[in-house]
């Protein structure tokens, strides 16, 4: 039987009925059905498998935030005071003892488990978070993809990172990829070897911490950095960067020879210059290239086959594009990889090529009879 009422209804309510009024193409009886259907879940809960109901899941989750707010275990947050702390901290890394507040490493051995814990705890902070997990191999999984969906996507970001943390430290599975759209987010792991538990795998800090040796270091030197930041951008970043010992070649007429310059790049590195691809050398002179300033511009061709680098300047003096000219060669010399130099004004032009002969001589168009002798291996 359909009982028909009249019945009055303030804005305020009409409001909160929006979700459901969307849902039912503003049908305002379906939306009221709804509603009710959802109210009556909560309170008299859902039935389980065998027919029987259970108290409300949702509420046990609510009385339990509400435990813990009053035991100060929790504390109220404005959602989106808490995007901001999360934006603003991007690219620093969650301390691991803070991660150990939320899971216990003793407690937990196996995936399944930590999955399970995790989303029981999902529901408890009431972030509306589901994880799944895909993996390969057990007890100990080779691979690793971690789904994250629906709720706000910052809160998975914290909560992505902080999984990613617990796995890399207990369960030796390093981050291979990240993938994040609006509802979802995807961690791809791998299993490695730790070498030392007190440093952060290379894959956790490359997604996750890219910013926290440089916050280290400001927080190290907090009045240099401030000043310098200050003096670049005053400047428009007209400022050149470069090691003491270049500086003091360039000053006294010399440039540093290419065991200096090898030995320099295996500081930088942490590896001989033999353990690069010619790609990989470019790609690590283009930073150090826009790092130290000396030049504005760079572009460069990784293509095997085809590489090359060119470097753009705004020097107009012909001795000073010649110095140029000449360091960055015995850069690439160090190498091991034969190439041709030419220079025409505001370019310096690298090419490296199989068929040049190691015992060539590399010549640029500004370079005197004298200085281009120096280009010989």
């Amino acid at each position: 039987m359909i009982v028909r009422k009249n019945i009055s209804i303030d804005q305020c309510y009409i409001d909160k009925l929006k979700p459901f009024l969307d849902k039912n193409n503003g049908n305002l009886s379906a939306a009221i059905r709804d509603s009710i259907e959802t109210a009556s879940e909560v309170i008299e809960g859902k039935k389980n498998e065998n027919g029987e109901k259970n108290s409300s899941q949702a509420l046990k989750n609510a009385e339990s935030r509400n435990k813990l707010i009053e035991e100060e275990e929790f504390l109220l947050i404005h959602h989106t005071m808490l995007e901001w702390f999360i934006k603003k901290t991007s690219g620093l890394l969650i301390e691991e003892s803070n991660v150990y507040e939320l899971i216990n490493p003793y407690t937990i051995k196996r995936i399944p488990d930590f999955i399970n814990y995790v989303n029981a705890l999902n529901d408890r902070l009431g972030w509306k978070i589901k994880v799944d997990a895909e993996f390969a191999g057990s007890p100990e999984p080779e691979s690793l993809i971690l789904t994250l969906s629906n709720g706000n996507p910052c809160f998975r970001g914290v909560i992505a990172h902080s999984l990613s943390l617990f796995l890399a430290k207990h369960m030796k599975l390093d981050i291979q990829g990240l993938f994040s759209k609006s509802n979802v987010t995807k961690v791809y792991f791998k299993r490695f070897e730790f070498l030392d538990y007190e440093k952060v795998p290379k894959g956790l800090e490359e997604y996750f911490g890219p910013m926290e040796s440089t916050f280290k270091e400001i927080q190290r030197k907090p009045e240099f950095w401030k000043n310098l930041i200050k003096i670049y951008r005053d400047q428009n970043y007209q400022r050149l960067s470069m090691n003491k010992k270049v500086f003091e070649a360039f000053v006294s007429g010399s440039l540093p020879s290419v065991e200096d310059m090898a030995r320099e790049f295996e500081l930088f590195t942490g590896k001989p210059p033999e353990a690069f691809t010619l790609a990989e050398h470019i790609m690590i002179f283009k930073a150090l290239y826009l790092t130290d300033s000396i030049g504005t511009e760079i572009e460069v061709c990784t293509e095997k086959g085809s590489e090359c680098v060119r470097l753009i300047h705004d020097y107009s003096d012909s001795k000073v594009c010649e110095r140029v000219a000449l360091y960055y060669s015995n850069i690439f010399k160090y190498t091991g990889h034969p190439f041709t130099v030419s220079s025409s004004p505001h370019m310096i032009v690298f090419e490296f090529r199989k068929n040049v002969d190691v015992s060539c001589t590399y010549k640029s168009r500004v370079l005197s009879t004298e200085s281009a002798s120096s280009f010989t291996q």
